[in-house]
């Protein structure tokens, strides 16, 4: 075979992750977000001896030989085999090596139809910066990091409290009393040395403060200091920086809208918050007065269900694998019933924000 249809005719084997089963007189190839139903009986026995011929690594050409050999007609070999191939059934031969320390990743970003050794390519060249180590953010750094993305910076002025133990699973007993920022950068390292970790102990309260951040290829927000968003997406689309918001409102988990520069709208697009009225200042203090005594009832898993839908949404982004759930859009969802809310972020051609910001990245592409 010469070397042009070696390339054009790869090795690949079933992926690990595909199984077969039958329910209801229906056979399903794949389960999950693959589930393929076969109603036709007359393809199972063939699509059954193509999974089981392609638990070693084959080309298309020699799957499709042993079909033809096995009696199946050209017709029901194309057919299974066209399953197999839009159904993310059959991965390249290398693409799996069960010792890998991603090797599980890998298989997700292949499930996903994505070149799973690109994407940990991707990863591993990126840089975030997280903006709060809590209950959110400490959870999204460790996904990141363990994830392999290749350099995080984390910024928070806290110090590690007693009360912070219940959500911030990275801090113990003996870490209360210490920046925030610092253990989470222990911690981090400890679980992914090749992770390069960078702690900054110190607040964001204005805008003065961001313009001491790092370059980097996304920014994530859960911080919960007032007015801080409006802040970051100001900088962010003038820096032309990708950014997620993620946070919970009480009871309900919250993440994005993710933020690009020049693709997607941006978080003075449209209302996204509750915010005092503009026309009655008296109104506006009472309100002011009123929320100022506000604590917010954040509870473990909620804050584990925002922080993991968000750190999918950025391994996605900076990956280029999927689609990010939270691209134009805020989704929240209930923790009590699972509902999905979700509140929609185009951009908004008159934008104050990134309308100007848009042509001038779009002029410098």
């Amino acid at each position: 075979m010469s070397p042009d249809a070696v390339h054009h005719d790869p090795l690949r084997v079933l992926a690990p992750y595909v199984r077969v089963g039958i329910q209801d007189a229906t056979l399903f190839l794949g389960f999950g977000s693959i589930r393929q139903p076969v109603h036709d009986r007359a393809l199972w026995e063939p699509l059954l001896l193509l999974a089981d011929h392609f638990r070693q690594p084959r080309t298309r050409e020699e799957a499709s030989a042993y079909l033809r050999s096995r009696g199946v007609g050209a017709a029901s070999t194309e057919a299974v085999m066209l399953l197999f191939e839009h159904g993310n059934c059959l991965i390249p031969a290398h693409a799996y090596d069960r010792a890998d320390r991603y090797s599980r990743h890998a298989l997700f970003y292949e499930l996903s139809g994505a070149d799973a050794e690109r994407v940990q390519r991707r990863l591993g060249e990126a840089s975030v910066v997280l903006l709060g180590c809590g209950g959110i953010g400490g959870l999204v750094a460790v996904t990141l990091a363990t994830a392999g993305v290749g350099e995080l910076v984390l910024v928070d002025g806290d110090h590690v409290e007693l009360s912070n133990l219940t959500r911030q699973f990275l801090f113990a007993e003996a870490d209360i009393g210490l920046p925030k920022a610092e253990v989470l950068a222990r911690e981090l390292r400890r679980r992914n040395s090749s992770c390069r970790v960078r702690p900054v102990v110190r607040g964001m309260a204005d805008a003065a403060d961001l313009e001491h951040l790092p370059a980097c290829d996304l920014l994530v927000v859960s911080a919960d200091s007032p007015g801080l968003t409006g802040l970051v997406n100001a900088h962010c689309v003038a820096s032309g920086t990708a950014w997620l918001n993620a946070c919970y409102v009480n009871d309900i988990a919250v993440w994005g809208p993710l933020v690009v520069p020049g693709t997607t709208g941006c978080w003075d697009c449209r209302p996204l918050t509750a915010r005092p009225p503009e026309d009655d200042a008296e109104l506006a203090a009472l309100v002011a007065r009123i929320n100022g005594r506000y604590q917010a009832p954040s509870n473990g898993p909620v804050n584990m269900l925002a922080s993991s839908l968000a750190a999918l949404d950025v391994l996605r982004h900076l990956g280029g694998f999927g689609t990010p759930a939270s691209l134009n859009r805020r989704v929240g969802v209930w923790s009590h019933d699972l509902t999905l809310d979700q509140q929609a972020a185009e951009r908004d051609p008159a934008c104050p924000t990134c309308a100007k910001a848009v042509l001038s990245h779009e002029g410098v592409r």
